[in-house]
């Protein structure tokens, strides 16, 4: 367990920004969410491809809302914000090795346009 609060930590610390309202980390503290919660949530907790880096508000209250936040629009934000850690085919096999398109590329496409070169101000 301490290896994966180390891999979080270092997730959050090289990012250093929620990645869903750019509030930098010297303002917030900033966690870990998991994209993949509920019953996967164990499975997932290194994952980078499950993870965004929010900050506790975000990570509370706005991810919670799946209508607002469903699972397509957060895998949008993680690929804009870190693309090394995209990985769909991992991720939808995480979820379910018999569902290969439980999420399809083109439902994450749909939310591209919201996140694309969105980055914090210097």
């Amino acid at each position: 367990m301490n290896e994966v609060r180390q891999f979080r930590k270092d997730l959050v610390d090289q990012s250093g920004y929620c990645m869903a309202c750019l509030i930098p980390a010297g303002h917030a503290r900033l966690d870990c969410h998991e994209i993949l919660n509920g019953a996967m949530r164990d499975k997932t907790l290194d994952e980078p491809c499950s993870l965004l880096v929010l900050c506790w508000p975000c990570n509370s209250n706005k991810m919670t809302d799946k209508k607002l936040w469903p699972v397509a629009r957060q895998l949008a934000l993680l690929q804009e914000w870190s693309p090394d850690a995209y990985d769909l085919v991992r991720f939808n096999w995480l979820r379910n090795p018999d569902a290969p398109n439980f999420v399809t590329q083109e439902e994450v496409d749909v939310y591209r346009d919201e996140f694309k070169k969105r980055r914090p101000k210097a």
